[in-house]
């Protein structure tokens, strides 16, 4: 009895999660507001060690794919890591505007 609480405290406490919001962004906001585009990428790292930034520039092309002729405006980027046990989950958001030229 004493072993299966001992697994259910560690699988429960392996499951939670505590997210921080690292930093926010946003460009001015245009007139013309009816294109909104949105786009997200992540990366995982062992005990906050980060090898790699290559998961922002994904979430650029990305949106740059979605808006190929237009004007992108007024972007809003938010960057925020969740902890797990030894696991980090970082993620970037994008929203923007997709105004044609």
């Amino acid at each position: 009895m004493l072993k299966n609480t001992i697994l259910f405290s560690v699988l429960a406490m392996s499951l939670t999660g505590c997210v921080g919001l690292n930093t926010v962004s946003m460009t001015q906001i245009p007139a013309h507001r009816d294109n909104v585009i949105t786009t997200s990428s992540s990366s995982w790292n062992f005990i906050g060690i980060n090898f790699s930034n290559a998961f922002v520039d994904e979430a650029i092309d990305e949106l740059k794919g979605q808006c190929p002729t237009g004007k992108i405006e007024g972007v809003y980027t938010k960057h925020q890591t969740t902890g797990y046990v030894l696991m980090f989950k970082r993620e970037v958001v994008v929203s923007a505007y997709c105004n044609e030229v």
